[in-house]
């Protein structure tokens, strides 16, 4: 048996580019897998989702081709197309990581793994178990969707990670959760069609994101007819002939065809072998240090077992800082800056603080932008949300920035690595920018925390 430098339970986000960066720093690397290389973002979040949203975005702007001077049209989406499309675009995407691997010799071993010692990890499959042996070993075995007792499973019960495997598109259904993958699948089945209800324990959406920016989508959402009922618990299901019949706890009920649960998740730490090597837990997650090296000085972990930001791309920069360090270098993870997306349409992106968590410890200025004073935005037909973006009065250190509007997800990138580098508002305002482009709306809002906005007037955008 080969005996590797390095070692990586799970070719998720954090296992698969840990590998390939320990791989270019010269070590030997395995990597062991029970599904598929990409983990749950490759194969059934992040890159299916964003994929079956732009066929979705697709149908809306067809239905608005009369705004572009086209004759009206009415879109029939097939579903199974949809989901067919999907699927080529998952297989191209985990195709290529697994030419990666290939080029960069990372040896992968298919199967159930779980630790036996704090040196090897045993495989299960088809033909048996064999010993992976590995100096360092990586645990980075992801998170799972939480289901809810009160739901039975069914053929039209649908987890996260399940519900874009569909083949039928619903007439009605019912989302339980408003968090992130609530109000995308929400977002996205209506604009294929469907009718759509959220049903949302707190009393709002979004409910760790900035509570006016969660109020703004509240109402972009409603006004594309998608109704979302909050501080409401489903306390009771069952099936009929044509569906569900759904109680809820405000006394109404609800008959949908199809539910989505979406109500958080759970991470992957059973039956691995944890308790074995005495690796420290807390409430479910492996707890790390900087470093993401365990109470074990030879096991690390990364990604979602961890805990804290559930985000593939916090996972890929985990995956990258685990693999440094077991290697000898000094690397650790800093959460300062974490960007983060909800990809309904139009999307919400954010970094940094809510103007809650900001004013609660700073002097904080606020100013805000709306999409229909940029030019590009008016180009494209998108004039729905705004920026908003905050800073220290007395120091201008940016402190968070909040996007509801076409690309919003890229366009924090910007304010992303202004916060990085610790560059002011005032930088990000004397920075001259592309026009039109839809990044003028991030300069026209630092312009007006200064009270320069040329494209509207101050007391529009500023308290």
């Amino acid at each position: 048996m080969e005996k590797f430098d390095i070692a990586f339970l799970g070719g998720g986000p954090a296992g698969y580019q840990g590998a390939v960066r320990a791989a270019q720093l010269g070590a030997r690397v395995a990597v062991v897998e029970a599904k598929f290389l990409g983990g749950v973002c490759l194969n059934w979040g992040c890159i299916p989702t964003k994929t079956v949203r732009a066929s979705a975005e697709v149908a809306r702007t067809i239905r608005r081709a009369r705004e572009f001077g086209f004759q009206q049209l009415s879109p029939t989406p097939d579903i199974k197309a949809i989901i067919s499309r999907k699927e080529r675009v998952v297989a191209a995407l985990r195709g290529s990581v697994e030419r990666l691997f290939q080029a960069n010799k990372i040896v992968l071993f298919e199967g159930q793994g779980r630790l036996v010692s704090q040196h090897s990890i045993e495989v299960e499959d088809n033909s048996g178990a064999k010993l992976v042996e590995a100096s360092r070993i990586v645990i980075s075995t992801g998170s799972s969707p939480a289901s809810l007792d009160v739901i039975p499973p069914g053929p039209r019960v649908f987890l996260a990670d399940e519900t874009l495997n569909i083949s039928y598109l619903p007439k009605h259904i019912l989302v339980v959760g408003g968090g992130v993958v609530g109000v995308e699948m929400a977002a996205i089945f209506r604009e294929l069609g469907s009718q759509i209800t959220i049903v949302e324990a707190l009393d709002r959406i979004l409910f760790n994101e900035d509570a006016e920016m969660a109020t703004t989508l509240h109402g972009i959402l409603q006004r594309r007819k998608i109704k979302i009922l909050c501080g409401v618990q489903v306390t009771g299901v069952s099936e009929t002939e044509e569906g569900f019949a759904v109680k809820l706890s405000n006394g109404v009920e609800i008959a949908p065809d199809t539910i989505i649960v979406s109500v958080g998740r759970k991470f992957n730490t059973k039956g691995i072998g944890l308790s074995k090597l005495g690796i420290e837990m807390d409430r479910g997650r492996i707890v790390v240090d900087k470093h993401l090296q365990t109470n074990v000085p030879s096991v690390y972990a990364a990604g979602d077992v961890i805990g804290g930001w559930l985000l593939a791309h916090v996972a890929f920069a985990e995956g990258k800082c685990a693999a440094e360090h077991a290697l000898g270098r000094d690397s650790k993870m800093d959460y300062e800056v974490v960007p983060r997306c909800v990809f309904t349409i139009p999307e919400y992106a954010a970094v940094g603080l809510s103007e809650e968590q900001a004013a609660s410890d700073n002097t904080i200025k606020v100013a805000r932008f709306p999409f229909k004073s940029v030019g590009m935005g008016q180009a494209m037909g998108e004039m729905e949300g705004l920026v908003k973006l905050m800073a220290d009065a007395e120091t201008d250190q940016i402190l968070g920035c909040h996007v509801i509007g076409p690309h919003g997800s890229d366009l924090v990138a910007e304010i992303a690595v202004a916060m990085k580098v610790d560059l002011t508002s005032k930088v990000v305002m004397d920075t001259i920018h592309s026009h039109p482009t839809l990044s003028e709306s991030i300069l026209e809002t630092a312009q007006a925390l200064h009270g320069q906005a040329i494209h509207i007037a101050p007391e529009g955008v500023k308290r």
